[in-house]
């Protein structure tokens, strides 16, 4: 989509947010609520406003994969990893048929804030338990996939790096079918999925067709079960030429839980992910809720890739991160997050840094990261 369109896409979403019910949340895969009393139209906002320092200055600490630069080598203190504003509308225009529209503004590859289109698709429920979207909607690799980039909807101050950046794709062009049904005391849902993808790495460009997958999750009690399976064909073009791959088979498998009585919670997610070569990425996080106040730890971590094919040359990713932090929900729709994290580089390993200098490899280097942030939703 051009530029100017996307920014005027942007504001004119943006306009209507004073418009929006001051404790309306941030859009969810579970879709539109009834639509008893609800009118036509409903817009709605989330952000983070943030800022990262890391004890770097050899490399730059980014959260996601397509930033040129963070904080590090190239500067002190970055409010780059962190902050974003996104502006949403939900549709109904009919009990059954409804639709969502969502730009997102945050740091991209080419070093600026343009707003993009995340979200755009419409949804037909045949019946309260069966529906079908189409356009572009949420890839649901993970239990916080839907809400990824939304940071007032979980409890860190971001995702957990080594899991999310080994699957950088985020989104789907395509189809999405859903159907849940009760088993005992048990919600299950399956989704199915179908399409295509664009998406910037630091590696390059790589665009992803025939997608396809299979996703449940069983809910019981205040337990959350998470599994998933796709299949895409991938092809990466890279300014580095052993990395300009031909269409290649990818598959990635995913499972995590997630209990939350209340007063405390645990969640944890693993990944493996096949290309020409094979990853596992993993996180286990807890914390206990005290009135306001969130204290939450987190390890993380990432391993080396291991070829079982005939593999290209790769970037070695491997890393570990151990980290601690706190939520501060100092007003509604509000809070304040600080989070300390402990990073150590796997052997041979740049880990998910960027802007490294050409022919440096920064193995086995532990350096720490310190974030704080303001997250909102409207």
């Amino acid at each position: 989509m051009p530029k100017k369109y996307c920014l005027a896409l942007f504001l004119s979403v943006s306009a209507g947010i004073s418009a929006a019910k001051a404790d309306q949340s941030a859009p969810s895969d579970a879709g539109v609520a009834a639509v008893t009393d609800q009118q036509m139209f409903e817009f709605g906002s989330y952000g983070t406003l943030g800022a990262t320092h890391a004890s770097l200055n050899s490399a730059d600490y980014a959260l996601d994969a397509p930033m040129p630069y963070g904080s590090g080598r190239s500067t002190y203190l970055s409010p780059n990893d962190n902050s974003l504003i996104a502006a949403h509308v939900n549709a109904t225009f009919t009990p059954d048929f409804t639709a969502i529209f969502q730009v997102i503004s945050e740091y991209n590859s080419n070093g600026n804030y343009r707003p993009e289109v995340e979200w755009a698709n419409a949804k037909y429920a045949f019946t309260p338990n069966f529906y079908i979207k189409a356009g572009r909607f949420a890839l649901p690799t993970f239990i916080d996939s839907d809400n990824h980039d939304v940071g007032y909807s979980f409890v860190w101050v971001h995702t957990p790096v080594e899991l999310y950046q080994q699957m950088p794709i985020t989104s789907v062009d395509g189809i999405n079918a859903v159907y849940r049904f009760s088993l005992g005391e048990a919600e299950n849902s399956v989704k199915l999925i179908a399409g295509q993808n664009t998406t910037e790495t630091a590696l390059g460009i790589t665009n992803s067709k025939n997608m396809r997958g299979i996703f449940d999750n069983l809910e019981y009690g205040q337990a959350t079960f998470h599994m998933g399976y796709q299949q895409r064909s991938s092809s990466t073009q890279s300014d580095l030429a052993t990395l300009n791959t031909g269409w290649v088979e990818a598959s990635d498998l995913s499972a995590g839980i997630s209990y939350d009585p209340g007063s405390w919670f645990f969640k944890s997610e693993w990944l493996q992910d096949r290309t020409l070569y094979k990853t596992n990425a993993m996180y286990a996080s807890a914390g206990y809720r005290m009135h306001q106040f969130t204290p939450y730890l987190t390890h993380s971590q990432s391993s080396a890739a291991s070829a079982y094919e005939n593999s290209l040359p790769y970037l070695n990713m491997a890393q570990k991160s151990n980290s601690v932090g706190v939520r501060w929900d100092f007003m509604k729709n509000f809070d304040f997050k600080l989070q300390y994290d402990h990073i150590k580089l796997g052997d041979n390993s740049n880990g998910y840094l960027v802007n490294v200098p050409d022919n440096v490899t920064l193995s086995g280097k532990t350096f720490h990261v310190i974030s704080a942030v303001v997250d909102f939703v409207f």
